[in-house]
């Protein structure tokens, strides 16, 4: 083997991968966004239970995390 076959098929190899790679890259891309979505969803529930909460006279500390608030009420009840 010389120096310009291994060049060559670096070449094709590179030329046959790059597809497949972007292609993959897209794959994971789109599947991120959906957890992304899903996540932003459950905040969202989260956020309206706490409001809930606060609107019913279970006050929110300050600094507490939405998710430690609704944790106290559950605890306390």
């Amino acid at each position: 083997m010389n120096l310009e076959s291994l060049i060559e098929a670096y070449t094709i190899t590179a030329i046959v991968m790059f597809p497949i790679l972007l292609f993959i890259i897209i794959l994971l891309v789109r599947d991120l966004g959906k957890y992304s979505k899903l996540s932003d969803k459950i905040n969202d529930v989260l956020n309206n239970l706490s409001e809930d909460l606060n609107d019913k006279g279970f006050k929110r500390e300050n600094k507490e995390s939405i998710l430690h608030h609704i944790s106290r009420y559950i605890n306390k009840k």
